[in-house]
């Protein structure tokens, strides 16, 4: 998948500049003029690092900066802020904004691919760590419903055989009784269902006693 980047900036040379010099870098470049614009177009496309003038007609680079770190789907596009405001007042106004780093107009060639190389590594570490966390999640619900809902479940399936053969014996008087051990057990499944699905601020601990492996606690959930 190629690696996207979004230039806005309003001057026609600065795009144009940027344009060339990332696409002969093999990176696929995307135009944008203003905030808005900037906008429309990583909504789109979905960089993987973009490249803001501050000061543009309509949104400016912080404003536009600040929109892209509160969007789910492009927050964690590495966010480079181009601007001929170097006191550190300006960039603590910009990294507050969420910026993630800065170039001084004007720039050269090198400090351009050494600032894209750094954000682009960034934004791979952050990827991978999104997934590792995912597929952590993955598991630990995977290990949740596997021990929560087994015992329950074991304990129904085996009900049902020995109800089975009493049919048709002297202990079917047995049949009610086996019948509220799966009522019972019945209602722990669909305890465990509820709690797993109103679950808000989930609280974890290790599957076995001195375990790297966790699930979710249940314990004391409604």
């Amino acid at each position: 998948m190629a690696i996207k980047i979004l230039v806005v900036d309003d001057d026609n040379y600065i795009r144009s500049f940027l344009q060339k010099r990332l696409t002969a870098l093999g990176y696929e470049v995307h135009l944008a003029e203003n905030g808005e614009h900037g906008l429309q177009v990583a909504d789109a496309q979905r960089p993987h690092l973009i490249i803001s003038d501050w000061m543009m007609p309509k949104m400016d680079g912080t404003e536009f900066c600040r929109h892209i770190k509160n969007h789910p789907d492009l927050k964690y596009a590495y966010f480079i802020l181009l601007t001929a405001r170097d006191s550190a007042e300006d960039k603590i106004e910009g990294m507050e904004q969420g910026a993630d780093d800065f170039m001084t107009k004007p720039f050269n060639d090198k400090e351009l691919v050494a600032r894209v190389n750094v954000g682009l590594r960034i934004t791979a570490l952050q990827q991978e760590l999104s997934k590792f966390q995912h597929q952590k999640a993955v598991t630990e619900l995977a290990i949740t419903v596997g021990h929560e809902i087994n015992n329950p479940l074991g304990i129904i399936m085996l009900t049902l055989q020995v109800m089975k053969k009493k049919i048709g014996t002297p202990r079917e008087a047995e049949l009610p009784a086996d019948i509220e051990t799966m009522m019972a057990n019945g209602h722990r499944l669909a305890d465990i269902v509820k709690k797993l699905s109103s679950l808000e601020d989930p609280q974890f601990k290790p599957y076995l006693k001195n375990s790297d492996t966790h699930m979710l606690d249940l314990t004391g959930k409604p």
